[in-house]
């Protein structure tokens, strides 16, 4: 089961949880349990980060497959100009 880190800003949306772990394929349905388990983290939230996976930033990351053993990261995404 991959280990999901949220930041602080999102652990006010699961009661103070920083980690959750969850089983799932791919970043989509870790996704999705996410917001299932948590519907405040629904809409924008989640859309709104970055995921990284054992130590590697994705911007689009819902079709990467996750290990059991996976470190999943939900940071702000970075823009700039």
């Amino acid at each position: 089961m991959a280990t999901i880190h949220l930041s602080s800003g999102l652990s006010a949306h699961t009661g103070g949880l920083e980690a959750i772990v969850i089983e799932a394929p791919r970043v989509r349905e870790l996704m999705l349990e996410l917001v299932a388990r948590f519907p405040m983290l629904g809409g924008d939230t989640l859309r709104r980060m970055a995921v990284a996976i054992d130590g590697e930033i994705y911007h689009d990351a819902d079709y990467l497959p996750l290990r059991s053993d996976s470190d999943v990261y939900l940071v702000p995404r970075i823009t700039g100009g």
